[in-house]
């Protein structure tokens, strides 16, 4: 008879030694592409937010919008939502165009806003083509003449873009949308893997992308209720408000614990849910991918930073 012992894993010593090869570099565009304010978070990237109702989910998200569009790192927001009308004084201050507000159950939802942000790229290239006529034409009266010519002003003009030839930063509001159509859409699902790289260029320059906040009441439900894992698995941070369900904050907690301990999580969201008790504003904000500068991964209600005692 052979027996087979299996050693734990702490057990086993192990020692590296070099293969002889030269180290990886980074041959890509950076992670993140959208010079935002030191104290605030990365973009393009994911915002989940994860609380009951009247918790305060949608007035973070539009304060949040508010300050990144104030710094000019947030340019377009596309809402996708269904009570967008009446939230309407909490998104005033953003400025979304009225055709950028979309029906969380439109089925070319994804699309249509797919299809925006190409067409932002389009209209940017086709400015610093002109752009780069137009300097020509300093030189070359004759060249260009018909093409800069404004016949209302009877001048000639240089081309305009409405960002002044600054790659426009959009983001996507998706706002109470959990048992919609979209939610567990394969459109949805696709749109949170490859958010960064919408709107790319042949020429390899980093793409417009796009930046996604979700708002929902639960982080898992049955069927096409709650936030499918291959979105939970790409977000960068997360909101978490008070909740009742204990295993939905374990499992919240196991699944970013590949890159924040678990037990460094469950002790920040014990702190800040018992700090103030009976306020259910509060809330624990998670960013799994913070600036060098950030003294923390952890935040209370997104303006004060939550710095584990590891002592």
């Amino acid at each position: 008879m052979v027996v087979i012992c299996f050693l734990p894993y702490s057990s086993i010593k192990m020692r590296t030694q070099p293969v002889g090869i030269a180290p990886f570099k980074d041959l890509g565009n950076p992670s993140f592409t959208v010079n935002t304010p030191s104290h605030h978070i990365s973009l393009n990237g994911i915002v989940l937010c994860v609380a009951k109702k009247q918790s305060g989910k949608t007035r973070f998200v539009s304060n949040l919008l508010y300050q990144l569009k104030q710094a000019s790192c947030m340019d377009r927001i596309f809402c996708l939502s269904d009570t967008f009308d009446s939230n309407k004084k909490m998104m005033e201050s953003l400025n979304i165009r009225p055709e950028d507000v979309l029906s969380p159950n439109d089925p070319q939802a994804v699309q249509k806003i797919i299809a925006e942000i190409e067409k932002e790229r389009d209209d940017l290239l086709v400015y610093r083509e002109k752009l780069k006529r137009w300097k020509a034409f300093n030189h070359s009266l004759d060249k260009y003449l018909l093409e800069f010519f404004d016949p209302v002003t009877r001048q000639f003009e240089p081309p305009k873009h409405w960002l002044n030839g600054r790659k426009p930063v959009a983001g996507i509001f998706a706002d109470d949308i959990q048992s919609s159509s979209l939610i567990g859409s394969k459109a949805f699902k696709n749109l949170c893997i490859k958010c960064r790289h919408i709107g790319a260029f042949q020429s390899g320059e980093a793409p417009i992308g796009c930046s996604i906040f979700v708002c929902v009441q639960n982080y898992t439900a049955s069927g096409n209720e709650g936030i499918p894992k291959s979105i939970r698995g790409n977000i960068n941070c997360c909101a978490c408000w008070k909740s009742g369900n204990w295993k939905e904050i374990d499992l919240l907690a196991t699944e970013l614990s590949g890159v924040i301990p678990k037990h460094q999580i469950l002790q920040a969201y014990d702190y800040v849910m018992n700090k103030e008790p009976d306020n259910r504003h509060n809330f624990l904000f998670i960013d799994l991918t913070p600036k060098k500068e950030h003294l923390s991964p952890f935040r209370m209600n997104y303006t004060e930073w939550l710095i584990p005692d590891l002592s």
